[in-house]
């Protein structure tokens, strides 16, 4: 449902849940343009501003951009010390929930919104399994600001060395209400996924995961 010209709220009354989604936003890679610079001659990636499409699978909703770029007909010559790879053709892929749940044709920059519900620590456990890895476990489970909703952290085995099983080097978002037996969880990725702006890089993510709510 449109708010206002950026953004629109999505509700899932099935999974029980709302958060604010922008209408549109910047990604690399959105578009492509010839390149003749500095002697190249192929396709290569350019920001470009899409329009935002959700995906509701059974569990979950996938949160995108409606299309994505695939660059086709590649050579590769002589560059320096190794090789350079130059693309003859750039074909537009729209995006569908195979796509998207099978991370086909560049399904990055997708959060996939997990909903379980939850009746014991060890059903947390089975969300982090499944999102996470098995490597992961259960970590402290924390009163928000909002009273009722608990931040639930995922507890990795630190970073390397060794090589580690379950290292959570990345921002995610995971809420618990005991009251309603429903936790959900995203991963959100190591930089801003939503961008507002190519030029400084900001974006809408924070405002996204500030606007969740769960549904009585």
């Amino acid at each position: 449902m449109p708010i206002d010209d950026t953004w629109s709220e999505y509700v899932n009354e099935r999974l029980g849940f709302a958060i604010r989604v922008p209408q549109s936003a910047f990604w690399y890679g959105g578009d492509c343009v010839w390149s003749e610079a500095d002697g190249d001659h192929s396709y290569r990636p350019v920001w470009a501003e899409l329009p935002i499409v959700i995906f509701e699978d059974i569990d979950r909703v996938y949160i995108t951009a409606a299309s994505t770029i695939q660059f086709t007909q590649p050579t590769q010559e002589p560059s320096g010390g190794g090789f350079r790879t130059f693309f003859a053709g750039c074909e537009r892929i729209t995006r569908t929930l195979e796509t998207v749940r099978n991370r086909e044709m560049g399904a990055s920059g997708t959060w996939e919104i997990v909903v379980r519900n939850i009746a014991s620590d060890a059903d947390l456990e089975a969300l982090i399994d499944d999102v996470y890895g098995e490597a992961c476990s259960l970590g402290e489970v924390v009163e928000t600001n909002t009273p009722g909703i608990f931040r639930v952290h995922v507890q990795g085995d630190g970073p390397p060395p060794p090589p580690p099983n379950c290292w959570v080097n990345y921002m995610y978002v995971f809420r618990y209400s005991p009251e309603l037996g429903r936790a959900i969880t995203w991963i959100a990725g190591q930089s801003t996924y939503f961008v507002s702006d190519p030029d400084t890089h900001e974006g809408y993510d924070y405002t996204m995961e500030e606007s969740f709510r769960f549904l009585p």
